[in-house]
């Protein structure tokens, strides 16, 4: 979904204002960690206090609101980062740190509320960033899972 820049900016404002907004998934980007419809929670953005695994929300130079993993700062020029979304094999970047709206801090899903700093999550995190690999066997899977339903269908 795109976004004009005055869309951006009511969301920056809401978030120095209130200190916190709440925004649907709409994507399987994150899947199976955030699911499509999961109500996700982000706060302030501080370049600071992030560390690799962290979910950010950001905007692209289209108007594009993604969230997506931190995988590392850019040391050459700590203006940038580079970001992974669960299911994707390689990573996003550079994006610049003024396009970065907060980070994530928790996941309200139909029967519970996960919460970012929750040892669940912050393995994860590790694991999905370290080894890449897992985002392409997390596809492989949806794929299975797929079929399997369309076949059940058809019965």
């Amino acid at each position: 979904m795109q976004f004009n820049q005055d869309t951006i900016d009511l969301l920056l404002h809401t978030i120095k204002t209130y200190g916190w907004m709440d925004l649907p998934a709409s994507s399987m980007s994150m899947y199976p960690f955030i699911k499509e419809g999961n109500i996700c929670r982000y706060t302030k953005f501080d370049l600071k206090t992030i560390k690799r695994g962290d979910i950010l929300l950001y905007y692209t130079s289209s108007g594009q609101l993604l969230t997506h993993r931190l995988l590392y700062i850019d040391k050459a020029n700590p203006k940038y980062v580079f970001l992974k979304g669960d299911l994707n094999s390689k990573s996003i970047g550079p994006i610049e740190i003024n396009q970065i709206i907060g980070k994530l801090i928790t996941i309200d899903k139909k029967k519970k509320k996960v919460y970012s700093n929750d040892l669940k999550a912050i393995l994860w995190g590790y694991f999905i960033t370290k080894f890449p690999f897992l985002s392409n066997i997390i596809k492989i899977y949806i794929r299975f899972k797929n079929k399997f339903r369309k076949r059940l269908s058809s019965i």
